[in-house]
């Protein structure tokens, strides 16, 4: 159920013009969720990465303006835990229902089918989404993501020591990220589903990526089926991460057009 809705009108620097925006909420099983959507055609979905908001990762930087202006119609979630979104401190709270949030978004908004995309938790999040629903995907793109990828899995107490010492953008709240970074655990599709998925997938990495291994982004192009990949300039976060340059939006953009 739509909560409210607030409309907002943004400028992007791709086009050089206004670009009207919605900021919502909905309900997806007791967590308000909140997103931000124009445009119109074929529906994109971004995810941001762990500590980001749609905001930060996708609508300063251009990316969702560039969507709109290629034909698309993009939503930008900010997930559980994250941005405007409410932000449970219990860890059963997220992993694999971070997967049905995306279910229950595309059902809100009477999506059948969606461009998937997905930024380092991201994509864990997409592609954990791809072996769930492949059926729901006209296209996945795993950017800032190698797989497998696994974090070991650790305690809620154990995360909030882990994040305490490392840094953390303002405005999070450390208690609900450490509640994120336990459900993680739960969200990696197998071997097996890589072999043999069916969806036409993109891969984006910064060649200065400092957080994905190196090895899991071999192993992926490897092991994933119907895989595209490119390599960009960037970092996998900052003033110089990939995301934030726009050969991300159009080597993005290029690849949806073609699907």
């Amino acid at each position: 159920m739509k909560i409210s809705i607030v409309a907002m009108f943004l400028t992007f620097l791709t086009s050089g013009i206004a670009v009207a925006a919605e900021s919502a909420y909905f309900d997806s099983a007791g967590v308000r969720l909140r997103y931000v959507s124009g445009g119109a055609g074929a529906p994109v979905l971004l995810l941001h990465g762990f500590g980001g908001s749609a905001d930060g990762l996708y609508i300063k930087p251009g990316t969702f303006a560039s969507l709109v202006d290629a034909g698309y119609r993009v939503i930008a979630l900010d997930q559980r835990g994250h941005g405007m979104s409410d932000k449970p401190h219990d860890a059963e709270s997220y992993g694999l229902e971070m997967i049905a949030d995306i279910r229950r978004l595309l059902d809100h908004l009477d999506i059948d089918k969606v461009h998937l995309v997905g930024y380092s938790m991201g994509g864990k999040v997409s592609n954990t989404f791809r072996a769930t629903y492949p059926e729901r995907l006209l296209t996945i793109t795993l950017a800032g993501y190698g797989w497998p990828w696994q974090a070991q899995k650790v305690t809620l107490e154990e995360s909030l020591v882990n994040l305490q010492q490392r840094t953390v953008l303002p405005g999070n709240d450390l208690q609900a990220l450490a509640a994120v970074s336990v459900g993680m655990a739960d969200l990696m599709p197998g071997e097996d589903d890589l072999r043999t998925n069916t969806v036409p997938a993109f891969a984006i990495i910064g060649d200065k990526d400092e957080v994905v291994p190196a090895a899991d982004v071999v192993t992926l192009r490897e092991t994933m089926a119907d895989l595209e990949f490119v390599e960009i300039p960037g970092a996998h976060f900052g003033p110089d991460g990939a995301p934030y340059k726009p050969v991300f939006a159009e080597k993005l953009i290029d690849f949806l057009n073609r699907h």
